[in-house]
């Protein structure tokens, strides 16, 4: 799926941004802890306007592509062999509410 939604097929990840709500549905995060990962800078990168606060797409694309070779890494580092096999979104922070499908 292409987010966000209303962007083009050919919009430059640089001049999309997200508010926290884009963020939080792009992640499937609740409000709650939507907000707290965002406030967490450890986390979630930076914004880079705030108020109010905007994400850019391609700063997010960065972040995800460092988590998932940080997970990757991780489940390499980890993997037993008596043990079932771990995909990398295993390792990722779960979403609390499964997605509907149409």
């Amino acid at each position: 799926m292409h987010w966000p939604p209303n962007a083009g097929e050919d919009a430059d990840p640089r001049h999309v941004f997200l508010n926290a709500h884009d963020v939080m549905a792009r992640y499937g995060w609740g409000k709650t802890k939507g907000y707290q990962n965002l406030k967490d800078r450890s986390l979630v990168p930076a914004p880079v306007m705030t108020h109010p606060d905007r994400w850019r797409l391609d700063q997010l694309l960065a972040w995800e592509e460092k988590r998932m070779a940080l997970a990757e890494a991780a489940m390499e580092t980890l993997v037993m062999p008596d043990r079932e096999q771990a995909t990398v979104s295993d390792l990722l922070p779960q979403s609390k509410r499964k997605r509907r499908t149409a």
